[in-house]
């Protein structure tokens, strides 16, 4: 009789350990939970699989999630992918190198506003002056930036880079109710904070800013004079053309750069000569930003000149005018992005994945997978991010490959876009 009563007594045990373990998830005792889902008996089948697999994820193990998620022999659906994605993002959020916190920050805005305010949340409250401002700026991709406290109250953070995100990213949010907010940032001790709350209540339709902008523009310090002018240009007023193609002779080489990338977003074909002229600039930078903006201008008439660019001694320089040829119909400036993926400085590397990405999304997965093999980890971060924005549902099989990655911020990137690429598009942001 023995015999007989043991299998059912231990299936009744599997049974509340399936439902304990639940409870323990649900109080996120992740470690709990996968202990006590090890008790039961593989012919739990599906739910046993799916709730260890995602309880793994939270743990920070991505090996254990997805081979648990294999066992569902394909038919898991997307949403448990999902969830693995959000679950090892949770996890690297609370690693102590803020490097690593900061890029899953950043990764969750591929998730859309309803799967990551809870995390992003713990984001804002980071002691990482960088990863606060990092989730100022997820959480004004993902619009909320008006509807969080944290984001608000981050106006009067102690770090001066902070309040910045947190003035711009509030001017972004078209709430007219933040204006009383961004007016404090007029008396702020830092000069740009001071710039950044003026650019963000002109963006709000609020009167006389640009005025003060435009002095600033004038001022003894380059840094506060560069940031004017990128301003001026993002504001797109026609009235400060004058001034930014003026600022192109300034004598400090990062105001020209400002002036030379300020031009393109001010968007008028009058600033095609003198960015042509600016091709010649002694400084790289910008060259670069010349180089970009006649792109964004769409500058056919500048098209001898861009080829010229391609030849140019700085390879950033040759990959914004490759890109900006690509952009205007010149296919074959593509080739560039391929000769600077094998570039000795991984920043070009990284660089030119994400220009292929941008211009010519029908050659880019194959690029990018090139470049997950890449040995700096930024330029794998650079192709997983390429094959979540142009591969579909035909990237899952490669940045499921990205979440196993040795290097934890290709992890974090990997993840948000399989969060991404696992969602319905009525759910992204």
């Amino acid at each position: 009789m023995a015999g007989v009563l043991f299998l059912p007594v231990t299936a009744f045990a599997a049974q509340d350990n399936l439902k304990e373990a639940r409870a323990a998830f649900d109080r996120k005792d992740y470690e709990a939970a996968v202990r006590l889902l090890n008790t039961v008996n593989a012919d739990a089948g599906g739910p046993l699989y799916e709730l260890r697999a995602i309880a793994q994820a939270y743990r920070g193990h991505p090996e254990e999630a997805l081979a648990d998620l294999d066992h569902l022999e394909g038919k898991a659906p997307a949403h448990i992918l999902r969830r693995i994605s959000l679950g090892l993002l949770t996890h690297l959020l609370s690693h102590e190198q803020d490097m690593v916190r900061g890029a899953a920050t950043v990764a969750l805005a591929e998730f859309g506003p309803s799967g990551a305010q809870e995390a992003l949340t713990k984001c804002l409250a980071d002691p990482s002056p960088r990863v606060r401002t990092f989730a100022i700026q997820t959480a004004g991709r993902l619009k909320l930036a008006g509807a969080l406290p944290l984001v608000r109250q981050a106006t009067e953070d102690r770090d001066p880079a902070v309040r910045i995100a947190a003035f711009s990213t509030l001017g972004q949010s078209g709430d007219p109710s933040v204006v009383p907010i961004l007016r404090r940032g007029l008396n702020d001790q830092d000069q740009i904070v001071q710039l950044v709350s003026r650019e963000a209540l002109a963006k709000l339709k609020q009167p006389g800013f640009t005025e003060a902008i435009a002095q600033a523009s004038r001022d003894y310090n380059p840094s506060v004079r560069g940031a004017a002018i990128g301003i001026l240009g993002r504001l797109k007023d026609s009235a400060s053309f004058s001034i930014l193609t003026l600022a192109l002779h300034d004598p400090d080489a990062g105001v020209r750069s400002f002036a030379a990338g300020a031009l393109g977003d001010l968007g008028s074909p009058s600033a095609i000569p003198a960015l042509q002229e600016a091709l010649t600039d002694e400084d790289p930078y910008v060259r670069n930003f010349a180089a970009g903006s006649l792109g964004r201008l769409n500058a056919k008439s500048a098209i001898a000149s861009l080829w010229e660019a391609v030849k140019d001694s700085d390879s950033l320089v040759r990959l914004s005018a490759a890109e900006a040829l690509v952009r205007m119909g010149e296919g074959q400036a593509a080739l560039v992005f391929r000769e600077l993926l094998r570039d000795a400085n991984y920043g070009v590397r990284s660089a030119a994945v994400g220009a292929m990405a941008r211009t010519a999304p029908a050659k880019a997965v194959a690029f990018a997978l090139e470049a997950l093999d890449d040995p700096a980890a930024r330029v794998r971060v650079a192709a997983v991010q390429a094959l979540g924005r142009v591969g579909g549902k035909n990237a899952v099989p490669y940045l499921r490959r990205a979440l196993l990655d040795k290097d934890l911020t290709v992890r974090a990137f990997a993840a948000g876009h399989l969060g991404a690429v696992s969602t319905d598009q009525k759910e992204k942001a």
